[in-house]
């Protein structure tokens, strides 16, 4: 099950570091300490800090940050509400999340609807509904209780809460209409430094000293607010026989107020004990362990409490507690500690004189120690599982009719690398959807055998087309692909663009009709009319050529589609640059992950010799892909070494078939370089088995990712690329850069390959350590069951596009406002924002 926890209660304002700070802390730890089957996705939206360093998870969770601008207005402001709600439910899809848990529902930071949640099961912790309890002090305000009130109705709504007592549990089904089987009691924990430690004499008299501790004291930790009843507590204390005043101190160790500070050591003027009270302010950890193991008791009067940590944090150090009879704080001590009526300042003073003078205080001791085993984390962690798994049941039966998709794209034997990249993927989606291929008219496929897929030629769709809840065009940059631009436009679904540019395909449409007009309209879908129709002059009058690379576009294809899919980001950047609106999602282009084969027996195999050093470039030859430097820079390497072997694995194009076979014909190297013409995909992969360099160029540019070189990634091999595109994108330590040829005299880009693949052959050790990464990077990124996925994902992604010019223009107002030209705040909300796309 995917798990996501919202960490507000760690990392909140109002919580980090304080009681429900701590507790969820303790919680989670405890809770990834023992699950290790569930994956954990951490929700952070309030600090840029590492989770990792506060909760030492292990491998199944992961930690995700959203930074919504100061103050989160993001997560809060009505007018970004939509921004808000598109990034969790974008986060829900994307992660497959089963279920999300809300550590503090009661916190206004963010803003929730439990309406995003639709098909996410819910849990949130109950802390308590003190304020509604007590709502004349704490609700007063009218927007105040409003707005409380819609957390109330939150927490009535989600499907499990986990209450931390069963007092806060009675509560909230006495108060509200809730099921008393929606919540669950998982309780507290106290952690492993509170614990009985050994203080010598010396040690205690300086600590003491520290704050101003002369005699034995009457320990209280509690907190800034009224309820904790500090107050009725110093007045108890001064209704103490003298006696007993002058024998024990009260001290009230615990973070306060200026103001609180002041008005607590006025009380204690008024009632002639100042000189006996001690207020410490906050104190860190280690001496608040120290004050409890020294402490002669701890009282702890609190008017209501939803668990009281401080009892067992007492009870855990050995010093007896005297505590309210009410709310949870009876129910954890029960008779492990002597108990009073908070509401009585008399009944409170006459507890402390019974248990300082009459209790058996070893015995409380005692019992304090066999109640505190009730409450670990380890159980608390446990419970919290329970609790969870009780909905994951119901999640398992929620099943959901397979969704039937039309799917548009070329198959074997057409010789496209387009082809067999939908062969795979096809296979892999059958299990998720009923699907139908519809492919070009002429040819009969091969290679998918799946009886779960039906082929169609695509003048069956009309008749059929009702049937589908969506349609996937695969759509590249060549003539295979002619056949769907009728449909795109008629019948919007998902484009997956294999190539950025599709101004070839385009053209050769509009050539093939000899249509003049049409080939304008296309470009016209990306660009000013009078910009095209002076290219459109020229081409006629002779002084331009077809502007292939130097006008990109596909506005023709991507205008009309309701969702794309790109391999790279930089054809994501390029497509959100043209249109902000555009629903655009990056999805790598796949690979196998495959086991390592034996290089000899694929040499062997090949009849090439295991011992020569095997260099090779793969796909369409192409100038494009650089074959002609290439040949040069080897002709020049088989000087110096005698050793090496050349493969083009794939057809020439009929533009540089000629210039290939006169360069080698004319230097000599038919027994150095092989031209395979088109192989099939078993000996294309053979080729790359055996290949020790792999060269994967490109120049100019299509914005095409090459399919050739993921699957190179995937089997290890050590791969010289360009610098340029999508090529870029692959990290530095996974293959060998090189300067784009757009800025190279032609000898500087021989002089550059020559060197770079010399730079190799004298490292060995790099081309293996290259190639090493590279298999590591295509096992975390490119394994097809893992690219399929987020195929599954998206199909079934049915956000809403809320993120447009206007409302960028809304927050960039919103931020100068009140921020200022804050170029750093813009920057920061801007990475939040490009998560949405």
């Amino acid at each position: 099950m995917n798990i996501a926890i919202d960490v507000l209660a760690i990392l909140g304002a109002g919580s980090k570091n304080r009681g429900i700070g701590n507790y969820t802390t303790s919680q989670l730890k405890a809770l990834f300490n023992q699950d290790k089957e569930n994956k954990y996705f951490l929700l952070n939206f309030y600090e840029n800090i590492s989770l990792k360093e506060i909760l030492d998870y292990p491998d199944n969770v992961s930690e995700y940050y959203f930074y919504l601008g100061k103050n989160e207005y993001i997560g809060k402001e009505e007018g970004f509400k939509k921004i808000f709600e598109n990034i969790v439910k974008n986060f829900l899809e994307t992660n497959r999340i089963d279920l999300f848990y809300f550590t503090s529902p009661f916190d206004p930071t963010v803003s929730y609807d439990i309406s995003w949640f639709n098909n996410v099961r819910t849990v949130a912790t109950l802390w308590d509904i003190i304020p509604y309890i007590f709502k004349k002090k704490y609700l007063s305000d009218k927007t105040t209780y409003e707005n409380y009130m819609k957390s109330i109705s939150f927490l009535e709504n989600v499907d499990k809460l986990l209450a931390i007592s069963n007092s806060a549990k009675e509560d909230m089904i006495q108060n509200f209409k809730i099921n008393p089987e929606k919540i669950d009691v998982i309780y507290a924990g106290t952690d492993n430094d509170f614990r009985k430690i050994n203080i010598s004499f010396e040690e205690a008299l300086d600590f003491k000293k520290t704050y101003n501790i002369k005699d034995k004291f009457i320990m209280c930790t509690g907190g800034d607010d009224e309820r904790k009843n500090i107050e009725s507590l110093i007045v108890a204390y001064s209704k103490m026989p003298k006696e007993l005043i002058d024998e024990f101190q009260l001290v009230v160790a615990c973070k306060l107020s200026q103001h609180s500070e002041t008005h607590y050591y006025e009380v204690a003027k008024k009632n002639n004990v100042l000189e006996r009270v001690i207020l410490t302010n906050f104190v860190p950890l280690d001496h608040l362990v120290t004050l409890y193991n020294l402490a002669h008791i701890v009282a702890f009067p609190s008017k209501y409490e939803g668990f009281g940590l401080p009892v067992i944090e007492a009870m855990a150090c050995g010093t007896p507690v005297l505590t309210s009879n009410n709310s949870s704080l009876g129910e954890i001590a029960m008779d492990a500690a002597f108990l009073v009526d908070p509401f009585d300042v008399n009944d409170i003073s006459r507890g402390l004189v019974n248990i300082l003078t009459e209790v058996n205080l070893n015995k409380l001791i005692n019992r304090g120690f066999e109640r505190i085993k009730m409450f670990t984390w380890d159980k608390v962690a446990q419970s919290t599982l329970d609790g969870i798994e009780k909905i994951e049941s119901k999640i398992k039966v929620q099943k959901k009719l397979k969704k039937k998709i039309a799917f548009f794209t070329p198959l074997p034997p057409l010789q496209s690398g387009i082809s067999d990249y939908s062969v795979d993927v096809l296979n892999k989606l059958s299990k998720y959807f009923t699907i139908d291929v519809f492919i070009d008219k002429g040819y009969t496929p091969d290679n998918l055998y799946n009886n779960k897929i039906s082929v169609y030629t695509h003048n069956f769709f009309e008749s059929k087309q009702s049937e589908y809840d969506e349609i996937i065009y695969q759509m590249g940059n060549s003539s295979y692909h002619a056949y769907m631009l009728e449909y795109v436009k008629r019948n919007p679904g998902i484009l997956v663009l294999h190539d950025y540019n599709l101004h070839g395909l385009l053209h050769f449409v509009a050539q093939k009709e000899k249509n003049l007009d049409l080939y304008k309209q296309f470009l016209y879908e990306d660009y000013d009319i009078n910009y095209i129709d002076e290219y459109i002059n020229k081409l006629l009058n002779g002084t331009s050529g077809i502007q292939e690379y130097e006008i990109p576009t596909n506005g023709a294809l991507v205008n009309y589609s309701k969702k794309v899919i790109v391999h790279s980001d930089y054809s994501k950047k390029q497509l959100l640059l043209n249109n902000i609106n555009r629903n655009v999602r990056k999805i790598h282009h796949y690979a196998e992950i495959e086991e390592d084969v034996d290089k000899d027996e694929k040499c062997s195999n090949l009849n090439f010799e295991e011992s020569k050093l095997i260099l090779s470039a793969f796909g369409h030859i192409h100038e494009t892909k650089r074959i002609m430097p290439i040949l040069k820079a080897f002709k020049n390497l088989t000087i110096k070494y005698n050793n090496i072997q050349l493969n083009l694995v794939g057809k020439p194009d009929v533009n540089i078939e000629n210039e290939i076979t006169q360069f080698i014909s004319s230097n000599n190297l038919s027994s150095k370089v092989t031209v395979t013409g088109y192989i099939g995909l078993d000996e294309f992969e053979g080729y790359i088995d055996i290949s020790d360099i792999c060269l994967n160029l490109r120049y100019p540019y299509n914005g095409e990712t090459s399919g050739s070189l993921m699957r190179i990634l995937a089997k290890g091999k050590c791969t010289i690329v360009n610098n340029i595109g999508s090529f870029s994108e692959v990290p530095d330590e996974c293959c060998l850069k090189l300067e784009s040829p757009e800025f190279l005299t032609q000898q500087d880009e021989i002089d550059l390959i020559y060197n770079s693949i010399e730079s190799l052959i004298l490292n060995p050790n790099k081309i293996i350590t290259i190639g090493d990464n590279a298999r590591q990077y295509a096992k975390e990124n490119l394994d097809i069951d893992k690219i399929v996925l987020q195929y599954v994902d998206f199909i079934n992604y049915t956000l809403i596009n809320t993120l447009n010019a206007s409302l960028l223009n809304e927050i960039s107002e919103f931020i100068l406002k009140s921020s200022g030209p804050d170029l750093k705040e813009i920057h920061k909300v801007a990475q939040t924002l490009s998560y949405l796309k």
